[in-house]
């Protein structure tokens, strides 16, 4: 639950997405309409606190996987809901960046590896930040680009510092 707040909450904060791979090559149009569609979005409803935002950048089957479970976005969106409404009450801010390592993007279904950088603030101005490795299957859906499976892997600070900026 604190690892999909934080995924929300990063994503929210940060203006653009930081999209990189190993070597420099020209970002596929569908890659820049994931950005505009699922994670600038996702960016802006995590430092906005927009639940209903967040939510529409999955598809409404969509299921996250993590190291221990599998749940349908339904479910997750209850939890990262809990944790946002926390975070308000303490005044927990998050901001999150992205990096692709690999982004397999087509004009109708994708899939993207990278990882994401959460970092939480608490009202004390205390700082902490976690690297988070993930896959996406992302489709097509009513014309715009949605999120179908989410997996997150443990956090790995290495695994972030390889990927090139």
């Amino acid at each position: 639950m604190k690892r999909v707040f934080l995924l929300v909450a990063l994503t929210a904060s940060l203006g653009t997405v930081r999209s990189t791979a190993q070597a420099p090559a020209p970002v596929a149009e569908s890659s820049k309409e994931i950005d505009a569609d699922v994670w600038n979005v996702v960016i802006a409803t995590v430092a906005a606190g927009d639940l209903d935002g967040m939510a529409a950048t999955y598809h409404p089957d969509a299921v996250l996987v993590n190291s221990t479970q599998t749940a349908s976005i339904k479910k997750t969106l209850v939890r990262w809901g809990e944790g946002m409404a926390k975070a308000k009450r303490e005044g927990t801010h998050s901001t999150v960046q992205f990096r692709f390592s690999r982004r397999q993007d087509g004009p109708d279904t994708a899939f993207e590896t990278g990882m994401f950088a959460l970092t939480e603030t608490t009202a004390a101005g205390v700082s902490t930040t976690r690297y988070i490795p993930l896959e996406c299957l992302l489709v097509k859906y009513n014309g715009h680009w949605r999120i179908l499976m989410e997996r997150q892997f443990d956090d790995s600070q290495r695994a972030w510092d390889k990927i090139p900026q």
